[in-house]
This record gives structure tokens, sequence and C-alpha cells, in this order.
């Protein structure tokens, strides 16, 4: 007797199993049935939050309302992001999805760090971004770099090296020149020019501010250009001397 209750016991357990499965399954596809209008359905709105010029955001927002046609989960996020970001104006961009049928797109503008000569500026990235100066507030104020075609990255790696170096002495970079065989000069906002030549640029200026900070800076007025090109010193040129 005990036998039969224990494989009618075990036939009930299997048969509660079995049902227990099917009623998830069933409402699995229930469920699945239930959503897939929405999932089908088109975007009703991609929301874009970004601080950059109120022309190019325009333009961004039409780009982007061409994906109202994509569905709430079929919307490629990694894609929308990448074309976000291949805006001149937009430096980093992040995409979400807003239930049920939303998008939201966060994008910040570039920041420059310095305009380049030939056209365009450099952000913090040390990219070369080619945008409108007339769009761009203070442009007028960052520091110039000027070097062969190909060289921003170098000379943005360059920059913030140097800007550290004579920073020290309060004093800022204005301007930043590198020939085509690599020689480079700096100009200081106080005017002095800074000669480094090619080789070990950050070890001559290092050199040469150290002299500076140290015997020139009480006579900075009267200096016109200082050659950091010596193995153990530095020459001075003085403003109105022969």
């Amino acid at each position: 007797m005990a036998v039969n209750n224990e494989v009618q016991a075990s036939q009930w357990s299997w048969g509660a199993r079995f049902l227990l499965v099917t009623v998830l399954l069933t409402t699995c596809v229930l469920g699945w049935q239930a959503i897939q209008p929405w999932m089908q359905r088109p975007l009703q709105q991609i929301i874009l939050q970004t601080n950059i010029p109120a022309i190019d955001k325009i333009s961004l927002q039409n780009q982007l309302d061409e994906h109202l046609t994509d569905s709430f989960f079929g919307a490629d996020l990694e894609k929308i992001r990448l074309e976000v970001e291949n805006q001149p104006w937009v430096g980093d961009a992040k995409v979400s999805r807003i239930w049920p049928n939303r998008l939201m797109v966060e994008a910040s503008s570039q920041i420059f760090m310095a305009s380049w000569a030939a056209g365009g500026f450099i952000n913090h990235k040390g990219e070369l971004v080619i945008v409108l100066p007339n769009q761009l507030a203070d442009f007028e104020h960052l520091p110039v770099l000027k070097g062969p075609e190909g060289s921003a990255w170098v000379m943005s790696e360059l920059f913030r090296q140097m800007s550290w170096l004579v920073g020290r002495d309060d004093l800022t970079i204005k301007k930043m020149t590198m020939a085509h065989r690599g020689a480079v000069e700096l100009e200081l906002d106080n005017g002095i020019i800074l000669v480094l030549g090619r080789e070990q640029l950050l070890p001559r200026l290092q050199r040469l501010m150290k002299v500076y900070h140290s015997y020139l800076v009480i006579k900075a007025e009267m200096i016109e250009r200082i050659d950091g090109r010596y193995a153990h010193g530095v020459s001075v040129a003085w403003k109105g001397a022969n």
C-alpha cells in the first residue's frame, strides 16, 4: 500500500511539474505576443540634450529624426552614437532608451585647447576639428599652434607638457610653432620668444625656465628672445640691442 502511495505521489509530482512548465511557457508566449506590437511600433520621439551651437543642434536633431522609423528595440544605439559623435561640434555622446517609445541622446560639445594656424581647432583629445570660427565664443583668446600637416596631435601633446613647465612661472603659451624639420619656438603671453630647436625639447625648456626663474624674471620686460639650444645654458637677445 505504501508503495502504491509513493508511485501516486511521484506521478502527481511529475504531473504538477508538467503543468507548471506548461503554464510558464504559455505565460511567456502570451507575454511575448502582447509586447510585439510595442516592439514593432516606430519611435515617437528622439530627445536631444546638448549645448552645441543652435544652428548645429537643429541640423543634428533633423538627422536624428530620420531614425523615427526605427522600432524601440530595433534602433541601433551604437550606430546612432557614432553618427552623433561624427558631428564636428560634438565631443562625446550617449544614447539610451526610454520606455515605451523614445530615445534620449546626450551630446557634450567639443572642448578646444588651441586653434590651428592652417584652419580649424584642436580639441582636448588632440584631434584637429574643422568648424567655423564665428560660431566659437572667444576663439581669439585660444593659443595658436602652427606646424606641418599631420602634426596636430604631436604638437598638442608637446603643448600640454610645455604649458605646465612655463605655467610654474605664471606664464602661458600664446603661440607654438614647429618648422618642417621639427624645430620648435614658443611665444609667451609676456611677448618673450623661446627658441628650443629640434632635440631634447622638454629638457631644454626645463633648463631654460630654471634660468629664467633664477636670473631673468626681473628683467622680463627687456627680453626679446631666449635661445635654449645650448648644452649648459641659454643666450638672451635684449630689446633694442644690436
